[in-house]
């Protein structure tokens, strides 16, 4: 599988070379569908899974029965490490999105895999951290700025972490409901702000086209990811 599939702030792509392959080596690949299920939520967690390619969706249900987006998972991720590591069952259930291929790694193999490879264990624990701060800000996001904000803000941190383009824009794969899941807002409540946001960004068969990466940022409080500020069709 070519490196260069994987961004640097990923798991697998921030481990260098000998050690991803090592890695990569120690299991099986499995392919999925979109809507198939990766892991269910209060399974146990006997396997880690390296997304190889694809893009799913991480989210948790309460005991009232709603559902919550918590997290989107691009190719190089690590998903499922916590419930190993922990010894306890699964928080989240995984969903696949878009067609989606894994490698399956035995809990027990990986965590003696990490335990032997010192860059592993500090690339892993260096994901979990930033796992931990996205979570933060994303409760930070829901006490501290109202629908729009909180919108423009959490499209901008998808939008950074996994960029595509369409008619000369920067654009994230993103459905409305998912937007209002991950900011804990009525899926009509986001339909609306979209609405408002039109000279910014709009909403387009289940992706969100961005026109204006500046405007969009100032409405985020955010800086605007240098990346993104460039052309679209050169990147």
């Amino acid at each position: 599988m070519p490196p260069d599939l994987w961004p640097q702030d990923s798991f697998l792509g921030a481990l260098d070379e000998p050690t991803r392959n090592a890695l990569l080596r120690l299991g099986r690949v499995k392919t999925y569908q979109p809507g198939e299920t990766v892991v269910h939520q209060g399974d146990a967690g006997a396997v880690v899974f390296l997304l190889l390619t694809g893009r799913v969706n991480v989210s948790t249900t309460v005991e009232n029965g709603s559902e919550t987006l918590l997290a989107i998972r691009h190719p190089g991720d690590i998903l499922g490490e916590m419930a190993v590591f922990g010894n306890m069952p699964r928080t989240a259930t995984v969903t696949v999105r878009v067609p989606a291929t894994t490698l399956v790694v035995s809990g027990e193999v990986f965590k003696r895999f990490a335990g032997t490879h010192p860059g592993a264990a500090v690339t892993l624990a260096a994901n979990i951290a930033e796992r931990l701060r996205q979570a933060n800000m994303f409760r930070a996001d829901a006490a501290g700025y109202e629908v729009d904000q909180r919108l423009a803000r959490a499209v901008l941190y998808q939008v950074q972490r996994f960029a595509t383009t369409i008619d000369g824009h920067w654009a994230a794969d993103l459905r409305q409901a998912e937007l209002a899941m991950l900011i804990g807002a009525k899926e009509g409540t986001v339909q609306k702000a979209i609405a408002h946001m039109k000279e910014l960004m709009i909403s387009r068969r289940g992706r969100v086209v961005i026109l204006d990466v500046a405007g969009l940022a100032r409405l985020a409080d955010m800086s605007p990811p240098g990346h993104l500020l460039g052309d679209p069709s050169s990147g």
